[in-house]
Protein backbone atom coordinates (compact mmCIF):
# COMPACT_ATOMS: atom_id res chain seq x y z
CA UNK A 1 0.00 0.00 0.00
CA UNK A 2 2.87 2.26 0.91
CA UNK A 3 3.84 1.97 -2.85
CA UNK A 4 1.12 3.24 -4.31
CA UNK A 5 1.08 6.21 -2.31
CA UNK A 6 4.54 7.49 -3.48
CA UNK A 7 4.14 8.57 -6.40
CA UNK A 8 0.66 10.40 -5.72
CA UNK A 9 2.60 12.39 -2.70
CA UNK A 10 5.17 12.72 -5.33
CA UNK A 11 3.09 14.37 -7.91
CA UNK A 12 1.60 17.01 -5.08
CA UNK A 13 5.56 17.66 -4.15
CA UNK A 14 5.71 19.02 -7.81
CA UNK A 15 2.33 21.19 -8.16
CA UNK A 16 1.91 24.83 -7.42
CA UNK A 17 0.42 25.63 -3.82
CA UNK A 18 -2.69 27.10 -3.78
CA UNK A 19 -2.76 30.66 -2.82
CA UNK A 20 -2.78 30.78 1.32
CA UNK A 21 -4.38 33.08 3.74
CA UNK A 22 -2.36 34.97 6.32
CA UNK A 23 -4.05 32.51 9.67
CA UNK A 24 -3.94 29.34 7.32
CA UNK A 25 0.18 30.02 6.92
CA UNK A 26 0.33 30.97 10.60
CA UNK A 27 -1.48 27.87 11.77
CA UNK A 28 0.86 25.62 9.86
CA UNK A 29 3.56 26.51 12.74
CA UNK A 30 1.26 24.06 15.18
CA UNK A 31 2.00 20.80 12.84
CA UNK A 32 5.70 21.53 12.77
CA UNK A 33 6.09 22.58 16.52
CA UNK A 34 3.98 19.20 17.65
CA UNK A 35 6.19 16.75 14.80
CA UNK A 36 9.85 18.57 16.10
CA UNK A 37 8.36 18.15 20.00
CA UNK A 38 7.08 14.38 19.35
CA UNK A 39 11.12 14.26 17.62
CA UNK A 40 12.89 15.23 20.43
CA UNK A 41 11.44 13.74 22.91
CA UNK A 42 11.64 10.02 20.95
CA UNK A 43 15.36 10.33 20.55
CA UNK A 44 17.24 8.46 23.38
CA UNK A 45 20.84 10.07 22.55
CA UNK A 46 22.16 12.91 21.26
CA UNK A 47 22.66 12.05 17.62
CA UNK A 48 18.87 11.33 17.49
CA UNK A 49 18.21 15.04 19.22
CA UNK A 50 20.34 16.63 16.41
CA UNK A 51 18.17 14.75 13.78
CA UNK A 52 15.28 16.28 15.63
CA UNK A 53 16.59 19.65 15.18
CA UNK A 54 17.17 19.26 11.37
CA UNK A 55 13.82 18.03 10.91
CA UNK A 56 12.31 20.36 12.84
CA UNK A 57 14.40 23.27 11.22
CA UNK A 58 13.31 21.58 7.47
CA UNK A 59 9.45 22.15 9.03
CA UNK A 60 10.22 25.50 10.08
CA UNK A 61 11.58 26.28 6.76
CA UNK A 62 8.74 25.46 5.04
CA UNK A 63 6.34 27.04 7.54
CA UNK A 64 8.13 30.20 6.85
CA UNK A 65 8.38 30.13 3.18
CA UNK A 66 4.60 29.80 3.39
CA UNK A 67 4.25 33.27 6.09
CA UNK A 68 6.16 34.81 3.83
CA UNK A 69 4.16 33.75 0.50
CA UNK A 70 1.03 34.81 1.91
CA UNK A 71 1.47 37.54 3.61
CA UNK A 72 3.41 39.55 1.97
CA UNK A 73 3.83 37.55 -1.50
CA UNK A 74 7.55 36.98 -0.66
CA UNK A 75 8.70 33.79 -2.90
CA UNK A 76 12.04 32.59 -1.09
CA UNK A 77 12.33 29.40 -2.78
CA UNK A 78 15.18 28.23 -0.97
CA UNK A 79 13.27 27.79 2.55
CA UNK A 80 10.68 25.63 0.46
CA UNK A 81 13.54 23.36 -0.87
CA UNK A 82 14.88 22.96 2.36
CA UNK A 83 12.33 20.92 3.87
CA UNK A 84 12.54 17.28 2.39
CA UNK A 85 16.61 17.24 2.79
CA UNK A 86 16.75 18.53 6.30
CA UNK A 87 14.09 16.03 6.80
CA UNK A 88 15.70 13.78 5.32
CA UNK A 89 18.94 13.82 6.84
CA UNK A 90 17.16 14.58 10.40
CA UNK A 91 15.32 11.33 9.87
CA UNK A 92 17.93 8.95 9.33
CA UNK A 93 20.12 10.31 12.75
CA UNK A 94 17.09 10.04 14.67
CA UNK A 95 16.37 6.34 12.89
CA UNK A 96 20.31 5.49 13.46
CA UNK A 97 19.82 6.38 17.05
CA UNK A 98 16.59 4.58 17.70
CA UNK A 99 18.37 1.95 15.73
CA UNK A 100 21.36 1.47 18.24
CA UNK A 101 18.92 2.11 21.60
CA UNK A 102 17.34 -1.31 20.06
CA UNK A 103 20.46 -2.74 19.49
CA UNK A 104 19.54 -2.91 15.95
CA UNK A 105 22.10 -2.91 12.64
CA UNK A 106 22.68 0.87 11.52
CA UNK A 107 24.86 -0.26 8.68
CA UNK A 108 21.61 -0.75 6.23
CA UNK A 109 20.34 2.54 6.96
CA UNK A 110 23.67 4.24 6.46
CA UNK A 111 23.61 2.54 2.90
CA UNK A 112 20.47 3.61 1.63
CA UNK A 113 21.14 7.19 3.21
CA UNK A 114 24.48 6.83 1.55
CA UNK A 115 22.38 5.86 -1.95
CA UNK A 116 19.73 8.61 -1.75
CA UNK A 117 22.40 11.57 -1.09
CA UNK A 118 24.52 10.22 -4.55
CA UNK A 119 21.39 9.99 -6.54
CA UNK A 120 20.07 13.28 -5.37
CA UNK A 121 23.29 14.63 -6.23
CA UNK A 122 23.64 13.16 -9.99
CA UNK A 123 19.92 13.95 -10.53
CA UNK A 124 19.63 17.21 -9.23
CA UNK A 125 16.63 16.92 -8.36
CA UNK A 126 14.90 16.69 -4.64
CA UNK A 127 12.55 13.68 -5.62
CA UNK A 128 14.99 11.68 -3.94
CA UNK A 129 15.40 12.76 -0.71
CA UNK A 130 12.06 13.54 -0.39
CA UNK A 131 10.69 9.63 -1.00
CA UNK A 132 13.99 9.03 1.40
CA UNK A 133 12.22 11.75 4.19
CA UNK A 134 8.71 9.82 3.31
CA UNK A 135 10.24 6.40 4.37
CA UNK A 136 11.77 7.55 7.49
CA UNK A 137 9.23 9.61 8.63
CA UNK A 138 7.13 6.00 8.95
CA UNK A 139 10.21 3.79 9.64
CA UNK A 140 10.53 6.32 12.88
CA UNK A 141 6.69 5.65 13.96
CA UNK A 142 7.01 2.34 13.47
CA UNK A 143 10.55 2.36 15.56
CA UNK A 144 8.74 4.81 18.30
CA UNK A 145 5.90 1.92 18.65
CA UNK A 146 7.77 -0.75 19.56
CA UNK A 147 10.24 1.40 21.55
CA UNK A 148 7.29 2.03 23.62
CA UNK A 149 5.65 -2.04 23.34
CA UNK A 150 8.97 -2.89 24.53
CA UNK A 151 8.60 0.04 27.31
CA UNK A 152 4.74 -1.63 28.02
CA UNK A 153 2.90 1.36 27.06
CA UNK A 154 0.64 -0.33 24.77
CA UNK A 155 -1.17 3.42 24.14
CA UNK A 156 1.68 4.60 22.92
CA UNK A 157 2.54 1.88 20.92
CA UNK A 158 -1.04 1.92 19.27
CA UNK A 159 -1.05 5.88 18.78
CA UNK A 160 1.88 5.56 16.50
CA UNK A 161 0.31 3.65 13.54
CA UNK A 162 -2.69 5.62 13.84
CA UNK A 163 -0.82 9.18 13.30
CA UNK A 164 0.61 7.73 10.28
CA UNK A 165 -2.44 6.54 9.19
CA UNK A 166 -4.02 10.36 9.71
CA UNK A 167 -0.87 11.61 6.76
CA UNK A 168 -2.04 9.27 4.71
CA UNK A 169 -5.29 9.87 4.64
CA UNK A 170 -3.93 13.44 3.45
CA UNK A 171 -3.36 12.26 -0.05
CA UNK A 172 -6.26 11.78 -1.69
CA UNK A 173 -7.57 15.05 -0.23
CA UNK A 174 -4.92 16.72 -1.78
CA UNK A 175 -5.71 14.94 -5.22
CA UNK A 176 -9.09 16.52 -4.96
CA UNK A 177 -10.62 19.08 -7.65
CA UNK A 178 -11.50 21.11 -4.83
CA UNK A 179 -8.19 21.21 -2.74
CA UNK A 180 -7.20 25.13 -3.62
CA UNK A 181 -10.43 26.02 -1.98
CA UNK A 182 -9.76 27.58 1.36
CA UNK A 183 -12.47 25.94 3.11
CA UNK A 184 -10.63 23.03 1.84
CA UNK A 185 -7.59 23.62 3.06
CA UNK A 186 -8.60 24.63 6.56
CA UNK A 187 -10.18 21.19 6.40
CA UNK A 188 -6.17 19.80 5.67
CA UNK A 189 -4.68 21.59 7.60
CA UNK A 190 -6.76 20.42 10.46
CA UNK A 191 -5.93 16.92 9.57
CA UNK A 192 -2.39 17.53 9.91
CA UNK A 193 -2.73 19.12 12.84
CA UNK A 194 -4.29 15.87 14.16
CA UNK A 195 -1.45 13.51 13.19
CA UNK A 196 0.76 15.32 14.51
CA UNK A 197 -0.84 16.10 17.47
CA UNK A 198 -1.14 12.20 18.04
CA UNK A 199 2.22 11.67 17.17
CA UNK A 200 3.78 13.73 19.81
CA UNK A 201 1.19 12.30 22.52
CA UNK A 202 2.63 9.15 21.65
CA UNK A 203 6.05 10.61 21.50
CA UNK A 204 5.54 11.67 25.12
CA UNK A 205 4.13 8.46 26.78
CA UNK A 206 7.29 6.58 25.85
CA UNK A 207 9.01 9.04 26.97
CA UNK A 208 7.70 9.05 30.25
CA UNK A 209 7.38 5.23 29.72
CA UNK A 210 11.18 5.27 29.61
CA UNK A 211 12.00 7.67 32.61
CA UNK A 212 9.24 6.20 34.85
CA UNK A 213 11.93 3.22 35.25
CA UNK A 214 13.96 5.30 37.20
CA UNK A 215 17.16 5.53 34.02
CA UNK A 216 18.08 7.84 31.56
CA UNK A 217 16.37 8.03 28.32
CA UNK A 218 19.35 7.28 26.63
CA UNK A 219 20.28 4.17 29.00
CA UNK A 220 16.38 3.35 29.15
CA UNK A 221 16.98 0.29 26.60
CA UNK A 222 19.99 -1.32 28.70
CA UNK A 223 19.18 -4.48 29.77
CA UNK A 224 19.62 -5.01 33.29
CA UNK A 225 22.35 -6.95 35.14
CA UNK A 226 20.92 -10.61 35.93
CA UNK A 227 23.58 -11.38 38.50
CA UNK A 228 24.37 -10.01 42.13
CA UNK A 229 27.82 -8.31 42.44
CA UNK A 230 30.47 -10.57 43.61
CA UNK A 231 31.72 -10.06 47.06
CA UNK A 232 35.02 -7.97 47.51
CA UNK A 233 37.74 -10.15 48.12
CA UNK A 234 39.98 -9.05 50.78
CA UNK A 235 43.20 -10.96 49.08
CA UNK A 236 43.21 -14.21 51.49
CA UNK A 237 42.74 -17.61 50.32
CA UNK A 238 41.17 -19.86 52.68
CA UNK A 239 41.14 -23.68 52.46
CA UNK A 240 37.67 -25.50 51.79
CA UNK A 241 37.59 -28.69 53.44
CA UNK A 242 35.18 -29.33 50.59
CA UNK A 243 37.23 -28.93 47.64
CA UNK A 244 40.19 -29.90 48.86
CA UNK A 245 44.24 -29.40 47.98
CA UNK A 246 46.52 -27.30 49.77
CA UNK A 247 45.56 -24.41 51.97
CA UNK A 248 47.19 -20.90 51.39
CA UNK A 249 47.24 -17.60 53.45
CA UNK A 250 48.31 -14.55 52.11
CA UNK A 251 51.46 -13.00 53.74
CA UNK A 252 52.11 -9.60 51.89
CA UNK A 253 51.59 -10.62 48.79
CA UNK A 254 53.08 -13.75 49.18
CA UNK A 255 51.42 -17.04 49.68
CA UNK A 256 52.44 -19.20 52.44
CA UNK A 257 51.20 -23.01 52.14
CA UNK A 258 49.91 -23.89 55.41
Amino acid sequence: MFMDVLPILASAAEEQPPALSVALAVEDFAPTLLAFAGFLLLAPSALGRIGAVLMGAGGAAKSTWKLLHAAWSIDVNWLDDLLFPLLAAGGLLLALSLHGSLRWWRWPLLLIGAGVATLAVQSHSVQPAFVFATAIVIWISVLGAIRAWKHGNALAAGLFPVSVLAVIALVPLRGHAASDALAFQWVQQGMNTMAQGIFFVAALLTYRAAKGKGKDFSAADTVPRQWAPAPDYDGTRRYDPARGGDRYESQGGRRRRI
